[in-house]
């Protein structure tokens, strides 16, 4: 009797939980041109999606109030390595409660313009990781999370959700120092999206953006920037068998030699499903930092085998103009990170997999 009393406690546990394990696996052969001197093939990861794995779990408490939590950790489908070896769940690691309410946050999670605009740029509606802009100072790519963040995401009404985000700094003394804030709002009516975000970094690592800076120009950017602030604003719209999406962000660093630029970015996307399972995708990018100016082109084909795996061949070409000297394209890097090609021209083609589960 107490054993089957035991059960159907579990059981009635159970069904008030649920835990969801998902993942993305992509790689794909790659041939880029103008880099370092020369050409290269190589095996590219995580080219139409990113690779990682990841745990998403909710528990009813009762009257509509649930826990939730998400642990999601990125790597590199060629390799087996991860992009932050600090980082265990370098994408996601939250924890938080959802409600009539809306939903509250707490942990490790993208801010509010990778996620309600990013959604909507060329890199994420046609799939191609190479299309996400210079530097990626935008943050587009979801490479810069939020540490210490708290969230606050309202519920739907009328189509609107809105949502802010801050990120402890954690300095002792000095509340700014490591500070990140962000905030924003989404539109959704049947075909129709629109979004509009705000984020501001302080003290963010300058990495490979720092040595984007330094090849077109603009000095030393150090290690850290003291600020980035970025504001964004996405559309997207569904006619029939077409989807079009465009997206458009700026970027104002705070650098350490006390310069200000400015970089502007924006996209403009078509994606045709013209057979059941075959999608062509279209895109166009333009960047502008100070007198620099690159244009991005790309064309890409991708057919489903099924509704989680699909093959995919892509081709994009940028050209650098005005003051920039090189074409410098997201991905082209050591790791998928920014590359800066020998001359004004680069090309980057990829026939790949993806496969989701």
């Amino acid at each position: 009797m107490i054993a089957a009393a035991a059960s159907c406690l579990s059981a009635g546990a159970f069904a008030q939980s649920s835990v969801t394990i998902y993942g993305s696996l992509d790689a794909g052969v790659a041939y880029i041109n103008n880099l370092n001197g020369g050409s290269v093939s190589r095996l590219d990861q995580g080219t139409m999606q990113p690779d990682r794995i990841g745990f998403r779990g909710v528990e009813d408490l009762g009257g509509n109030l649930k826990a939730i939590f998400q642990l999601e950790a990125g790597f590199y489908t060629d390799t087996g390595a991860t992009p932050n070896s600090s980082k265990l769940f370098n994408r996601y690691s939250t924890i938080g409660l959802s409600g009539d309410f809306g939903a509250v946050t707490l942990g490790h999670m993208p801010d509010v313009v990778f996620d309600y605009v990013g959604k909507l740029s060329n890199g994420f509606q046609l799939t191609n990781w190479y299309l996400f802009h210079p530097g990626n100072l935008d943050s587009l790519a979801n490479t810069y999370q939020f540490d210490n963040a708290v969230r606050y995401t309202s519920p739907t009404a009328g189509g609107f959700q809105g949502s802010l985000m801050y990120g402890f700094g954690e300095v002792a003394g000095d509340s700014s120092n490591g500070r990140n804030v962000s905030a924003g709002g989404t539109y959704t009516n049947g075909p129709f999206r629109a979004a509009l975000a705000y984020s501001k970094l302080n003290n963010r690592a300058a990495g490979y953006a720092g040595a984007f800076l330094t090849s077109v120009g603009l000095g030393n950017a150090g290690t850290v920037f003291n600020s980035l602030t970025t504001t964004a604003g996405g559309l997207g719209y569904t006619i029939g068998s077409v989807r079009l999406n465009t997206a458009y962000t700026q970027v104002k660093l705070s650098m350490p030699s006390g310069a200000t630029p400015k970089q502007k970015n924006l996209d403009l996307g078509a994606a045709w499903r013209y057979a059941t399972l075959d999608t062509i995708n279209f895109g166009y990018g333009l960047s502008k930092l100070e007198g620099a100016r690159w244009n991005t082109f790309s064309l890409s084909h991708v057919h489903e085998f099924s509704k989680r795996t699909q093959w995919y061949v892509q081709a994009a070409y940028q050209r650098a103009g005005g003051d920039a000297r090189f074409a410098v394209m997201n991905g082209t890097g050591a790791g998928g990170a920014t590359g800066v090609s020998g001359g004004r021209g680069q090309l980057v083609t990829t026939l790949g997999m993806h496969h989701s589960f």
